[in-house]
């Protein structure tokens, strides 16, 4: 399957349901984490993100306070589903009320702040880890900084709806649940993708590894 990244980066995954279940398999982040029903702000660190409680606290108090945010009540289909100048205005919002208010504590970046807000909402916010905000930062935007998340978050949003990227979003999900991987939301489907893309590109450039899933395109 292909996909893009930011919408000009483009990879092959060639056999993506093997490649997720065995993600799931070998990973505890998927027993201890995505296999939660039930989920407080506290399982965060069950996805790699060590906060002390005390920095916890403060994260939790500013969710607390803007926990109404509309961006917070959609899915991911439903968020696509809005006009771009719609998405824009709930991702800035979103920007300014909560994430920049995260990053102001120190020991928080973007990366945590994403986990923290993906732990709570799993369906609509993605994990903006370093890796990807590297590669943002090296191929879509050199100017780029975590003061102006809201940049990386439009162009992730936007992503889903170039090429095939939702076309095979929908069949992957649907396809993992016949096989009974549960509790993969969308967003999560695709944050596995690109991890495991950009950390066999990096081993790539690194130990010159041919892989026989990941494939990626010069451009």
């Amino acid at each position: 399957m292909q996909f893009l990244l930011f919408s000009k980066i483009p990879f092959e995954i060639i056999h993506p349901i093997d490649l997720i279940e065995s993600y799931c398999f070998q990973s505890d982040f998927y027993v201890s984490y995505d296999l939660l029903s039930n989920r407080s702000i506290e399982d965060v660190s069950k996805i790699g993100a060590r906060i002390d409680k005390n920095l916890l606290r403060k994260c939790k108090i500013v969710i607390g306070q803007t926990k109404h945010l509309t961006m917070f009540k959609y899915d991911l289909d439903q968020f696509l589903n809005l006009t771009e100048k719609t998405r824009i205005k709930h991702i800035k919002e979103l920007d300014a009320k909560v994430v920049q208010k995260l990053l102001r504590f120190k020991g928080i970046g973007l990366s945590r702040a994403t986990k923290v807000l993906h732990t709570l909402y799993p369906k609509i916010i993605p994990m903006i880890d370093k890796q990807l905000q590297q590669e943002y930062g090296r191929k879509i935007n050199q100017g780029w900084t975590q003061e102006q998340a809201f940049q990386i978050l439009i162009d992730y949003y936007n992503n889903f709806i170039k090429g095939d990227n939702w076309q095979n979003l929908n069949k992957l999900s649907k396809n993992l649940k016949k096989n009974k991987i549960k509790c993969l939301t969308k967003i999560r489907i695709f944050d596995i993708l690109w991890w495991s893309y950009l950390k066999a590109k990096k081993l790539n450039e690194k130990e010159d590894i041919n892989w026989s899933v990941i494939k990626w395109k010069s451009y």
